[in-house]
């Protein structure tokens, strides 16, 4: 039944959207304005903190670091314009550029970008007192910075002396310094040819120190408690409502900023956002996994629906090795049952849910992105993966599935039909479900899931899936809801089985996904250990020459798949929309700010048709080669 209350107030819902907007776009959206829209509000806006889509949005395009990524994903400079380092890596040096100023929130300038505030900003993110900025990326790769981070830290827990000693120490402890008004050193505790990957990412942006003591707690609480250096100034920031960012006219680069001004309103319906969109209210949107059929089949609109590059987020399942689930745990100690659920689980009938057109495209095979990591030859990492990456859906070879799963059953079941080691009983999974437990088959595997529709029918396909393949006499799959915070509540106690997650890409190497899954590592969420793989990403982070360091990481890799330790799945991004922001003008990165830019992109009056993005692509990937070819030389 249709619930009538539902209907009028997202009737009134719209009518309100639509006086809000009178002032936006009325008569369709000007080709120097973008506008957008975002769901998840922000309530402070501190540059080196900035967890949501949203903030990344607003500070990538409000400040800029030394260096970004070009439209091909390379690095170019920015608030640096050249830089060197060292033969071995360790010692990194960065020429800014003169003239580069910070702004207030009319676009007035304040004073010149100098290299100090880049030390400043980095004193600034090691101290967990001023932000949550995550430095675990970063703390061992800069010369004495844990040391420094670990001090301040003692400090706040044993409030010992004077907290200023401390922070005094910061100079003479880590590895960066001024050395002059334009130049900005790093120091390095080992050789990181990669050290420009992690320049592109928030924790590297710079900080007016003045400013910020000026500010005090008030700082990045407002649009006048903040001071910005990027493409774009904030000229409006109401909580809940809009953000709108105006170019900034004292930018170093603004003669290559078409966009004059960017609106982003805040609106939580998806629906909502196509109806602005086809009232030329936004220049972009994105269809749902329910909407994209229709659309498809819509003879005004399927020839503006193009899909999106996919992004570096990795969605894989993990099994719990240290699961409560006495049946369930003795299994998965077998590689053979491992191997077994690596088989069994139809992936394309899961990403149908997502994306029912071309679900195929959007598998991933391996635990790293492709397109992101390349060698000193240009050649792209996963290339020694390509026999996985090859398979796509091919994994799901339910014979083979059986086959493993009946090896594991002869090394795990007795002659009188009972799991050696397991007793009978109860197994309680938090407050999640709760298992009578008979140390025989079926073996009962908890799969926990959030709430959402899309959530709750991949679980039953999930289900259906694996009793198929299995057969209900030999595992059945239970499933268990969780409401709250997914890690907190579901993965940080152990309350699964089998569950997924989607894991981001934090710079370019492969170490930044591999050396978290180590032995306790932070993303290691399933709790295995193996030593083979722990000594392989140890033998590995050791190469300085980036072919020789991403075979033994290939390797590693190759070992937690095969082992089925890691059951990949799909790629976040690769979504269907439609949009007027020409393809392929965007900066494009796997990782860090610049993917959030509006710098460069150039706007056109009506959307962008499948033959005019195919076009495009063509040209773009071209001259790509191109450039990686000159590169190679």
């Amino acid at each position: 039944m249709v619930n009538k209350q539902k209907l009028l107030m997202a009737a009134f819902g719209m009518l309100l959207l639509a006086l809000t907007l009178t002032g936006y776009a009325q008569s369709g959206a000007s080709p120097d304005v973008y506008y957008s829209t975002y769901t998840t509000d922000v309530t402070i806006l501190k540059q080196y903190y900035v967890p949501d889509t949203t903030g990344k949005k607003v500070i990538a395009n409000v400040m800029d670091g030394l260096i970004e990524n070009d439209r091909f994903g390379f690095y170019a400079p920015s608030l640096a314009e050249s830089w060197t380092h060292s033969d071995d890596f360790t010692v990194w040096t960065f020429q800014l550029r003169k003239g580069a100023m910070w702004v207030d929130h009319s676009g007035k300038a304040r004073e010149e970008v100098t290299a100090q505030d880049f030390v400043d900003g980095l004193r600034y993110v090691a101290d967990p007192k001023k932000t949550k900025a995550d430095v675990s990326i970063i703390k061992n790769v800069i010369v004495g910075l844990a040391d420094y981070i670990g001090l301040l830290q003692d400090y706040d827990k044993n409030r010992k002396g004077a907290r200023e000693d401390v922070e005094k120490k910061f100079d003479e402890l880590v590895g960066v310094k001024a050395i002059d008004r334009y130049r900005v050193q790093y120091v390095l505790a080992s050789p990181t040819p990669f050290f420009e990957s992690f320049l592109v990412t928030e924790i590297f942006l710079p900080l007016n120190q003045k400013f910020v003591l000026e500010a005090g707690i008030r700082y990045g609480t407002s649009k006048e408690y903040l001071l910005y250096n990027g493409a774009y100034y904030l000229d409006t920031w109401q909580r809940n409502k809009e953000f709108v960012l105006v170019k900034n006219p004292h930018y170093y680069d603004k003669d290559k900023i078409a966009i004059q001004k960017v609106a982003l309103q805040k609106v939580a319906d998806s629906a909502t956002n196509i109806e602005m969109f086809k009232r030329g209210q936004l220049t972009s949107v994105s269809l749902a996994g329910n909407q994209i059929a229709f659309y498809m089949d819509n003879p005004k609109w399927k020839d503006f629906i193009n899909l999106s590059e996919k992004s570096s987020v990795v969605f894989w399942f993990f099994p719990n090795f240290r699961s409560k689930n006495a049946e369930f745990s003795a299994f998965i100690q077998q590689e053979s049952f491992r191997k077994a659920l690596y088989h069994a689980i139809d992936r394309l009938i899961l990403a149908q849910i997502y994306n029912s057109y071309d679900a195929e495209e959007m598998l991933i095979n391996t635990i790293l992105p492709d397109d992101v990591i390349f060698d000193e030859k240009g050649n792209d990492y996963t290339s020694a993966l390509q026999d996985l990456k090859d398979l796509g859906k091919g994994t799901y070879q339910p014979e083979l599935a059986r086959a493993y799963f009946q090896s594991a059953r002869e090394a795990l079941v007795d002659a009188k039909g009972m799991i050696k080691g397991v007793k009978p009983g109860k197994v309680k999974i938090g407050s999640l479900v709760e298992l009578d437990i008979d140390a025989k088959l079926p073996i009962q595997l908890v799969y926990t899931h959030g709430t959402s529709t899309d959530e709750t029918q991949m679980a039953l396909l999930l289900k259906a899936n694996l009793e198929q393949v299995f057969g209900k006499e030999n595992l059945r799959v239970v499933l268990a809801q969780y409401t709250n915070n997914k890690y907190e509540t579901v993965i940080l106690p152990g309350y699964y089985d089998l569950c997924y997650d989607s894991f981001s890409f934090k710079y370019a190497d492969p170490f930044a996904q591999l050396g978290r899954l180590v032995t306790g590592g932070e993303v290691n969420d399933g709790g295995f250990s193996v030593p083979e793989f722990d000594a392989l990403v140890a033998e590995a982070s050791s190469k300085i020459l980036l072919s020789e360091r991403y075979q033994l990481f290939a390797k590693a890799e190759r070992l937690l798949i095969e082992g089925g330790y890691i059951l990949p799945w799909e790629s976040g991004g690769g979504t269907y929309g439609m949009s007027k922001e020409k393809p392929f003008t965007a900066p494009r990165g796997g990782f860090g700010l610049s993917r959030f830019k509006y710098k460069g992109i150039v706007l056109q009056n009506d959307p962008v048709t499948k033959d005019e993005f195919e076009k495009l692509k063509t040209e773009y990937l071209k001259e790509l080669e191109e450039r990686k070819s000159i590169f190679n030389q």
